[in-house]
């Protein structure tokens, strides 16, 4: 499969559109995941949670069932594949892709990273997967509770005890709470 990345162009997009509040200050860290999968030979790829835009616009997209706040793509080139991740048993073949990807989505899984990075790690060969780090306060909203205090410890904790082969630090971006720093963290098995 040739690769239809993300662009710039593409990003901007993101940010004229309804949601542009949102995508706000995240080209920073999506270009280093751009980065990431340029350097690797990927040839399939899944994508949990993309919101507008999967990084991969001819990806697989996992979407969770039920209605996503953050939304989800208005078309989609690859298959998309409908189930809650924080289940058991995906319904996905042993490495059937070579990049699992999930932006921003992990702490959200309901204290099941664990077994969610347990699935992703049996589907693909690499994952990549970026975090809010050390964020803190947030109080005001209780969406921003999963996104508090996340270290390189949780992390660890959430892949098992299995380190990433690389780690990108994302400084803040922005002064407002949802622009804090981010971790991403790329695991090749």
């Amino acid at each position: 499969m040739k690769l239809d990345l993300m662009t710039y162009d593409d990003f901007e997009e993101l940010l004229n559109g309804p949601r542009g509040y949102y995508y706000e200050g995240r080209w920073e860290y999506f270009n280093k995941v751009l980065n990431i999968i340029k350097a690797e030979k990927i040839n399939s790829a899944v994508e949990l949670g993309p919101g507008l835009l999967p990084i991969i616009k001819n990806s697989d997209i996992i979407l969770n069932p039920e209605e996503d706040f953050f939304g989800k793509p208005e078309y989609a080139k690859g298959e998309i594949l409908k189930f809650d991740a924080t289940n058991k048993n995906w319904p996905i073949k042993d490495k059937e892709y070579d990049l699992f990807i999930a932006l921003q989505v992990w702490e959200h899984l309901d204290n099941k990273q664990s077994r969610a990075f347990r699935e992703a790690m049996r589907i693909s060969k690499t994952i990549i997967l970026s975090f809010p780090y050390l964020w803190d306060g947030g109080e005001e909203k209780h969406s921003h509770r999963a996104h508090r205090d996340i270290d390189r410890d949780l992390i660890i904790d959430w892949a098992m005890g299995i380190e990433p082969t690389k780690i990108i630090e994302i400084k803040r971006t922005g002064k407002e709470f949802s622009k804090g720093p981010r971790l991403i963290c790329f695991w090749k098995f």
